[in-house]
């Protein structure tokens, strides 16, 4: 797949519901490298790091489900957990931020 039809691909609205295709789940989830094993497992891995104080409030690096729709649900709950922790962030990078 060409950078032009990922584009297009991603402009795509979809529901959770419809999620059922790896390309589906990457399309919504474009923080993460989405696969399916050869056993049949969904694997998603994030794009970039994730720093230890991230991980002990329980974001992943790496994700495993069943099946697409529990591989989007995870997804979903991650999403949860990175936005509370970049509101909790804000604060502190609003203190830090140089004035003048």
């Amino acid at each position: 797949m060409d950078a032009l039809d990922l584009a297009h691909f991603r402009e795509q609205p979809l529901e959770m519901g419809d999620m059922t295709t790896l390309e589906d789940i990457a399309r919504v989830h474009t923080g993460w490298i989405i696969w399916r094993s050869d056993a049949g497992r969904w694997w998603a891995t994030r794009r970039g790091a994730v720093d230890l104080e991230a991980i002990r409030r329980g974001c992943a690096m790496t994700l495993d489900a069943d099946d697409p729709e529990g591989l989007a649900t995870a997804l979903t709950a991650q999403e949860e957990v990175t936005a509370e922790i970049v509101a909790d962030l804000a604060p502190i990078a609003a203190d830090s931020a140089p004035t003048g």
